[in-house]
């Protein structure tokens, strides 16, 4: 399984990217009891062969974006005011920012919840547009002022402050595909334990499709479960905090 994220590291614009390896690097056991809720303002897609998430109070920082009322992709809340994505989920939407939307408070990606317009959206300055890097690739966007606080089952995520070593278990978030060859998102958000990988085997991993620079990092997980067409812009939390940004995963979701 190979998948890759942007990392959210020491700040608000510092990137990295999320691969899997080799198979090698996956030791975790199926029986393995991890704890993936966070909760309200400390904390810190659809996913294939990931578990449902019943009760959205125990990810209230897990919001969408809708383009023209479609599910667009996913993104955290980081702040009462702004909220984090892929910066290359919202770069083909400039000039169109009137047409998005904001949607948190629920586990659909489809109904429910509270909309939110967005009113504008900042790229990380060294943002590029490119097929063969993702570096830096998040973006920052913004609501009415303090539009989150005080809204039911919307809360910020505490962003990562510390680099992370191999091993690391962590999990990811978001409402992408369940299935490769089914184009329609998940209604249901979803979440899997991911495990960060060496630099080493994410160069390894990727070398035929991208640079991977030393602003990327790497996740894996085993039994078929990844992120997938859809999960662009879904948050990898570690230690209850905002690690990385679903960017790119491999072209079998697997």
């Amino acid at each position: 399984m190979k998948q890759v994220f942007s990392l959210v590291l020491l700040g608000l614009f510092c990137s990295n990217v999320v691969a899997a390896p080799a198979e090698s690097q996956c030791a975790v056991q199926r029986n393995d009891k991890v704890k993936v809720e966070a909760t309200g303002a400390v904390q810190s897609g659809r996913i294939v062969n990931g578990i449902g998430v019943k009760k959205i109070e125990r990810y209230q920082f897990a919001i969408s974006l809708r383009y023209d009322g479609q599910f667009h992709c996913a993104a955290s809340i980081i702040t009462p005011t702004h909220g984090i994505t892929s910066a290359s989920k919202m770069f083909p939407l400039l000039g169109f920012l009137s047409n998005v939307t904001v949607i948190g408070g629920s586990t659909s990606a489809l109904s429910g919840g509270i909309e939110l317009p967005l009113i504008d959206v900042f790229f990380h300055p060294s943002y590029k547009a490119s097929f063969d890097s993702l570096d830096f690739d998040v973006a920052v966007f913004t609501v009415p002022t303090n539009a989150f606080q005080g809204k039911t089952n919307m809360a910020p995520i505490a962003l990562q402050t510390s680099e992370l070593p191999a091993g690391s278990r962590c999990y990811v978030v978001g409402w992408g595909r369940t299935n490769l060859l089914d184009p329609s998102v998940g209604n249901e958000l979803r979440y899997a334990t991911m495990n960060i990988v060496s630099q080493r085997a994410c160069i390894r991993s990727w070398a035929d499709w991208m640079i991977i620079s030393t602003n990327l990092m790497c996740t894996k997980y085993c039994f078929g479960v990844d992120t997938c067409w859809g999960d662009e812009g879904s948050a990898l939390v570690c230690d209850g905090k905002l690690t990385g940004i679903a960017a790119f995963t491999n072209f079998n979701c697997d």
